[in-house]
């Protein structure tokens, strides 16, 4: 069997095609766990994010029970001073 310009042509073509997709899949590859690393790190930052707000809900909670009046004088002004500046508009 000879080697035909046709037949040279076409093994050079499936050689570039299977170079190509060994390329993608390799680059698919690392963009998926690129992915996965963001989004693991996401996750951890909404967590921290969340405990942490539940801390300060937590800790806010428990000033507003030993300090009732204070609590209430300080919604009470922020409450007037959001009323003036709604007004001055």
């Amino acid at each position: 069997m000879t080697t035909t310009p046709t037949r040279t042509a076409r093994s050079a073509s499936d050689d570039a095609a299977e170079h190509t997709a060994d390329k993608i899949s390799t680059t698919a590859g690392a963009a998926g766990a690129a992915v996965r690393d963001v989004f693991d790190r996401a996750a951890a930052a909404v967590d921290d994010v969340s405990d942490r707000a539940s801390a300060a809900t937590h800790d806010l909670s428990r000033r507003v029970e030993q300090q009732p009046l204070t609590s209430v004088l300080l919604a009470a002004s922020a409450g007037f001073v959001v009323g003036l500046l709604m007004v001055r508009r």
